[in-house]
């Protein structure tokens, strides 16, 4: 009879090797990127929460390093000030009718690209060069080319005999805005071309040619097979590209300066002015931390949405 039966027999000891597996499968990531994530993790909300902070006070560095709690005095300000909704309206504008053209004119060059032509290499390079400029040097660049006296635009204008003394772009807020919007559109539409270029040379030309055998048109092969397996493409890139509009302030600042008569003040732009102008950091930071709140709202409200229409 064997001494203990009925109970289970006690479990083989691991060897080393098979404690190294273990410990490399299991802990050896962490130990790895560890480092990173705690790096990133301070950089991203160590900053947020100073803001945060920052903003249930009254500070100013220009009057001396003395913080004054207020509570949420900053954000009920924030909710009567008139400014702070001028802001907002403006940034809606700004948003909407920069992100659209960009969308378009990325997705004209997208299936443009996509097409076998001579020299596309080196056409896609050029094509791709506005997006490497900065927000400071294009908008000088746009800046000279709308120019009221010695612009190249009101010249074209002027010599084609559609007007007759040059245009002062940035006296109106309407023509301001198209200033603005024409030079974003020229630098940001490149970013959506290659987004858009790398997801249609993703997709199997199998199906395009089964859609040819069952007789779809140039339209309806664009309408029901390349804009649905681009979909999720264009729902990353647009939503990207309207919280980086969102937050742009170099170009409007360099072009307009918010003006005229504070007709293209956005909410970042807001933001720069009250914290290094006025010298209000607490209320500078209140805005910063409404514009947050806004773009995480705007953010799930266009996943949702989108989630939603690719469902039907």
């Amino acid at each position: 009879m064997n001494v203990g039966s009925g109970s289970t027999s006690a479990r083989p000891a691991r060897s080393s090797w098979e404690w190294g597996v273990t410990w490399q499968n299991r802990w050896l990531p962490y130990l790895l990127t560890g480092p990173v994530v705690l790096a990133v993790g301070i950089g991203v909300f160590y900053p947020v929460i100073y803001v945060v902070n920052l903003s249930l006070h009254a500070y100013s560095p220009f009057f001396g390093p003395t913080m004054r709690f207020v509570g949420a005095a900053n954000y009920l300000r924030l909710i009567a000030d008139a400014e702070f909704w001028h802001s907002l309206q403006v940034s809606a504008i700004w948003v909407a009718g920069s992100v659209i053209p960009q969308f378009l004119l990325g997705l004209g060059l997208a299936l443009l690209l996509n097409e076998r032509f001579f020299a596309r290499g080196v056409i896609r390079a050029i094509v791709l060069l506005p997006w490497v400029v900065s927000g400071v040097v294009t908008g000088i660049i746009w800046l000279w080319l709308f120019d009221g006296t010695i612009g190249v635009l009101n010249d074209l204008l002027m010599k084609a005999g559609l007007t007759l003394v040059p245009v002062p772009w940035s006296v109106q807020p309407a023509s301001a805005f198209l200033m603005l919007f024409v030079a974003n559109a020229w630098r940001g539409s490149p970013f959506f071309a290659i987004m858009l270029l790398a997801a249609l040379q993703s997709i199997n030309p199998d199906v395009y040619e089964a859609a040819m055998i069952d007789g779809a048109s140039r339209w309806q092969r664009f309408r029901y097979v390349t804009l649905p397996l681009i979909l999720n493409a264009v729902i990353i890139s647009t939503l990207l590209r309207a919280i980086w509009t969102f937050n742009y302030v170099d170009l409007i600042w360099t072009m307009t300066q918010g003006g005229p008569v504070n007709a293209t003040r956005t909410l970042a732009l807001d933001i720069f002015k009250v914290a290094y102008q006025d010298g209000d950091f607490g209320f500078a930071a209140t805005l910063a931390v409404a514009l947050c709140v806004i773009l995480l709202a705007f953010s799930a409200a266009y996943w949702q949405l989108n989630r939603f229409t690719s469902r039907s």
